[in-house]
């Protein structure tokens, strides 16, 4: 199956030199739905037509953003950020949800974008 999610310039740029490799959403019925072996193209909401195509390789569920960096390191998700960083974003993106609901991390390789 194919997917599509929106995100900012930043981590357009963060997937493109293959630092960022892990995404991590709120777990809802559309990321619940994507399985190991799935596309998600990644569409950059600041420039349109900039995308990148990606392979998820690995998926797991999280109570919280603790337990997702017991599991991943936290480079491969915001590269050059912190713990704190990590939280107020995911606030800023999904408000209460994301410190309320269960989160997911993908962990994936990279297909294609719109530079080649």
């Amino acid at each position: 199956m194919e997917y599509k999610y929106k995100i900012l310039d930043e981590v357009y740029y963060w997937m493109l030199s293959k630092q960022k490799n892990i995404e991590v959403r709120i777990l809802n019925e559309k990321s619940e739905k994507i399985q190991i072996g799935d596309f998600i193209t990644f569409n950059n909401i600041e420039h349109e037509g900039q995308f990148i195509k990606v392979k998820i390789i690995d998926k797991n569920v999280f109570d919280n953003v603790e337990d997702l960096l017991r599991k991943y390191d936290i480079n491969h998700i915001m590269p050059n950020h912190t713990l704190e960083d990590i939280k107020e974003t995911l606030i800023k993106i999904y408000g209460d949800e994301a410190t309320t609901k269960k989160l997911v991390g993908f962990k994936f390789e990279y297909v294609l974008s719109d530079k080649e």
